[in-house]
Formats: structure tokens, C-alpha cells, sequence
């Protein structure tokens, strides 16, 4: 039996930085890609803003630590599997740019930049100037240091061990970060030098309120990379917990139909029984659709069509468009059409019956078509009560309508309608 499709939203792009192309933090290099802009328009973007007490480098700040780093490129099994044993070694660290003297030419724009605002008068005091250059310039260093730890290199890492892997891997990131950190202490020195005259108690408190910032935004870096690679465990499990799921799900439904189906082989209307409610369940199974037993008219529906399938060995091929619960004015609407199906499962002499069914608040409508002999309603007995008293009546009595249309060699349409 068959499904109705549904339209699958595309995930939506999100921006991330490129350390592969970067000259410092990979944020302008990944706002290109997003964006589809050259890259160099954003970075003199980015030094013009900074001339201007210094929004760009706040700018660029803040999209650092909110843009995840790019996904690193796949490797071949091969290779990712010695690496992992340790048979291959893996080179971590960074990458030299090859365009140093473009680099130094920005450079040294923004630097001309910053002593011409400062010269006009334009720019910022010197006792908020120089902590936040210090203080730019430590936290760079240090966050720049902390994209540069591969990804490899802290798994299996636990505890302290993951904090502190920068520290332990190489004895140049010591230095690094140990620079960094001497730029935040310098700038929380010249805060403090800076400050008008105050109770010791306040400065106290000042001074302590600087260094915890200080440390919060120096540690930032690896607090949302364990976040985030937390959440990538919670990711990984989840997929091997649905890995689990569909294997157990295998062993215990298809695996044990396919041993039915070969101990029966010589039964070709057995098979076909097996290989039919096999197919209902893992359609059930692998999209979602609602359980038979579910009090719903799309549930009812599915499980008439599932008893005429087993019972008369004949394909059901159903569609049910939109679905609301079984109340009393549909239940009719249902006997009927499970009716229907059985007659053109018994009498019309094909191996596959259509239903399609429009389902809302308002009203049902179902047809049950064959493209078999057909017949003349009027030539059926009297006596006969499968199409005039199940169906046709069936519904009258409870406010709906059946029709019929039907031609020898034609097939049969059975359309019921019934409204609220």
C-alpha cells in the first residue's frame, strides 16, 4: 500500500569559518562562501569599521565565537583508521598564508586608519585605546591558538586531560597562550591605573570583576567547543541508538519473513500474504504512518484495507489525503468502503484495487476503484445485500451518499461522500 509524499524543507546554509583560508579567526573567509562576496571587500569592511572606535573588531569578536568552525573534509577509511591506532602521524597546527604581503598591506591600512582617527580627534581616549588593544590583541592570540587544536587530537580525552590539551601537545602554544594571557593582564592593568580615585573596597571588587571577565573571555573558546562537541555525541548516539533501532527491527520482522517465505516457496499465494503485510509494516516503520490501531478514519481505513489484502490476496493500493478521528459519522463511511474493496477484491477478477480518500473537518470522500469485468447494478438479485445494503443504504441511513459507476470491461468506480 502506498503513502502520501511529503514535501521535505531544505536544511538552511549556516555560515561557519574557514581556517583553511583565513588570515586570523576564518570569520571573513566564511561570510564570503556564505554570502557569495569577495573576500577582501569584507575584510577592508572589517578594518574600515575598526578605525571606528573599534565596532569592526567588537563585530568580529562576537561572529568568532558565534560561527562554528567549518566540518573537516572526510578522509579515506584507510587513513582515518591508522590515524585513530596511532600508525599514522597526524600534523596539527596551522597553516602559513601564502599572501603575507596583501596581509601586510591590510595591516598596515588599518594601523594608518587608527593613527589618523587618533590624530583628528576622532578616535578613542588613550585610557580606554590601549587596554583594548592589549586586550584585542591577547584575546586573539588565544583564541586563534584554540581553533588550531585539531579535533583529533582531544578525542578520547576526559576531564582535565581535554582542558588542558593545548597545553600539554606543544611547548610554541604554551608560549602562545601564555602571550595572550600577559595581553589581558596588561589590559586589566591599565583599567585599573586608569581608574579615578575609590574606596579600596570598590577597587577591590573592580579589579576582581575585571579578571573574571578576563578569564571567562579567554576560556570561551574551548567552553564552546566541549558544548559543542558534547552535542555531537548526543548526535552520534542518537544515530547509533536508530542503527540499533532498524536492526533489531530487521531480525525481528524482515529477516523472519524472508525464513517464512522460503519455507513456503512452493506456496505462491502464501508468499505473496507475507511479502504484502511485510510491506505495510515496514511502511509503517520507516515513515511514520498512523497505527492501525489508532482511532483516526486514515487508521481505519488502512487496517480495512490491510484484512481485504490477507483475506483475498489482492493488492490494496490506498491513499488517504488529510485524516481526523473516527467519530460516529465516519465509522459508516468506513464499513462501507471496507465493503466496497472486499467486492472488488472477490468479484472483479484483478490483482490490484485503488483507494483514494480526501479526509477533512468538513467531509470524506473515498473512492474504491478495479479495472475489472464490471457489471449492471440492476442485474444483481434482490437478495444480494453487498452493494444496495452495506453500501449504498449503509450510507443513506446515515447522511451520506454512495455512487456507483460501473460498465462491463470497464472496471468499477465506488465513490462515498459523507458530510458533516
Amino acid at each position: 500500500m502506498s503513502s502520501p509524499s511529503t514535501l521535505v524543507q531544505p536544511v538552511p546554509r549556516r555560515a561557519d569559518r574557514r581556517l583553511d583560508t583565513a588570515w586570523l579567526g576564518g570569520v571573513c573567509s566564511g561570510l564570503a562562501a556564505h554570502l557569495n562576496w569577495p573576500v577582501l571587500v569584507l575584510r577592508l569592511g572589517f578594518v574600515l569599521l575598526s578605525a571606528s572606535m573599534g565596532i569592526g573588531v567588537l563585530v568580529y569578536l562576537v561572529l568568532w565565537l558565534a560561527m562554528p568552525l567549518a566540518s573537516e573534509a572526510p578522509q579515506a577509511p584507510g587513513i582515518e583508521a591508522a590515524s585513530r591506532s596511532g600508525m599514522r602521524t597526524v600534523q596539527a597546527g596551522y597553516r602559513v598564508p601564502a599572501d603575507l604581503g596583501l596581509i601586510s598591506a591590510v595591516a598596515l591600512l588599518g594601523a594608518g586608519l587608527l593613527w589618523f582617527v587618533q590624530a583628528a580627534g576622532w578616535g578613542a581616549p588613550a585610557a580606554a585605546l590601549w587596554p583594548a588593544l592589549a586586550g584585542t590583541f591577547g584575546l586573539m592570540l588565544i583564541w586563534w591558538q584554540a581553533d588550531h587544536i585539531p579535533n583529533r587530537s582531544m578525542k578520547g580525552l576526559t576531564g582535565w586531560r581535554r582542558w588542558f590539551a593545548p597545553l600539554l601537545a606543544h611547548w610554541s602554544r604554551i608560549v602562545r597562550i601564555l602571550l595572550g594571557l600577559l595581553g589581558l593582564v596588561t589590559a586589566v592593568v591599565l583599567i585599573v591605573v586608569a581608574l579615578p580615585p575609590l574606596p579600596e573596597g570598590s577597587r577591590t571588587l573592580i579589579v576582581l570583576g575585571l579578571v573574571v571577565v578576563a578569564l571567562l573571555l579567554a576560556a570561551a573558546p574551548w567552553i564552546i567547543r566541549v558544548r559543542r562537541s558534547l552535542a555531537t555525541i548526543r548526535e552520534d548516539k542518537m544515530l547509533a541508538d536508530a542503527r540499533a533501532d532498524m536492526a533489531a527491527h530487521l531480525h525481528d520482522s524482515v529477516l523472519q519473513t524472508l525464513a517464512l517465505i522460503q519455507r513456503q516457496a512452493q506456496n505462491p499465494k502464501a508468499v505473496a500474504a507475507l511479502a504484502r503485510r511485510q510491506e505495510r509494516e515496514l511502511r509503517s516503520w520507516l515513515y511514520g504512518e498512523t497505527a492501525v490501531d489508532a482511532p483516526t478514519v486514515k487508521a481505519a481505513l488502512v487496517a480495512s484495507a490491510a484484512e481485504v489484502e490477507d483475506a483475498h490476496g489482492v493488492d490494496i493500493d490506498i491513499v488517504v489525503v488529510g485524516d481526523r478521528d473516527l467519530d460516529g459519522d465516519a465509522r459508516p463511511l468506513v464499513q462501507a468502503a471496507r465493503e466496497a474493496m472486499v467486492n472488488a477484491a472477490k468479484h472483479a477478477g484483478v490483482a490490484k484495487v485503488d483507494v483514494y480518500a480526501e479526509v477533512d473537518d468538513d467531509a470524506i470522500e473515498v473512492f474504491v476503484r478495479d479495472r475489472g469485468g464490471g457489471f449492471v447494478l440492476d442485474d444483481i438479485p434482490a437478495d444480494r445485500m453487498g452493494v444496495r445494503g452495506s453500501i449504498i443504504e449503509r450510507l443513506r441511513r446515515a447522511g451520506g451518499n454512495a455512487t456507483i459507476r460501473s460498465a462491463p470491461e470497464t472496471g468499477t468506480e465506488v465513490r462515498l461522500e459523507m458530510k458533516r
